[in-house]
């Protein structure tokens, strides 16, 4: 069981991460286009694999995953990782604008660059705005995946990492009931009758 599921995290999951990344990434330095693409390839995967490391689907599970292994590729990943997720993942999958931030009388906004950074910009501040290099932000995650997959050889995280992920697993592979969408009622009812027009 251990086995199969590094197999599937390496084999699958980092190998499809980086085939869906990697091309996009090419195409953009060579067009300058798909300028918000790659964060949007980069965090689904986030969001999955917290529901493995947690065995729960949820922004949580997404959180403690860069905490606890992209911390370990950087520090700044364990105090910024909350504003990364919320800013930019809720921000470009529901809305297609990132999100910004008022604290008190300070405002934070943000700013993406494509230049080629070194260690320690992670987590840079350009002025109010907090910097997201793409491609570094998308080689952290491939270690930390990485990072991920080499705790399971350890026995004393062996257990839990396993049952989690089992549950994720099962929890992300769930067919969902109408009623389970939601209270909305306009909601349900318009799937309803998008259902049955295919004849589901």
């Amino acid at each position: 069981m251990v086995s199969g599921a590094k197999k599937y995290l390496k084999n699958h999951l980092l190998k499809s991460l980086k085939d869906d990344f990697i091309p996009a990434f090419k195409f953009y330095k060579k067009r300058n286009t798909g300028y918000f693409s790659l964060m949007r390839i980069i965090f689904p995967y986030i969001t999955f694999l917290g529901s493995l490391y947690k065995g729960v689907d949820e922004t949580k599970s997404a959180l403690e995953l860069m905490v606890d292994y992209m911390g370990q590729i950087d520090n700044e990943y364990k105090d910024k990782s909350r504003i990364y997720y919320i800013a930019y993942r809720h921000g470009l999958l529901h809305t297609n604008m990132i999100k910004v931030f008022t604290y008190g009388k300070k405002k934070l906004g943000w700013y993406v660059s494509f230049a080629n950074v070194g260690q320690g910009n992670r987590g840079d501040y350009i002025g109010t705005n907090l910097a997201m290099y793409p491609k570094l932000f998308f080689d952290d995650l491939c270690k930390a995946i990485e990072l991920y997959i080499a705790d399971f050889d350890f026995k004393t995280k062996q257990v839990k990492l396993m049952d989690n992920f089992k549950r994720g697993f099962i929890k992300m592979g769930t067919f969902y009931s109408i009623k389970d969408i939601g209270k909305d009622k306009i909601v349900q009812k318009f799937l309803r009758k998008g259902l049955k027009k295919y004849g589901i």
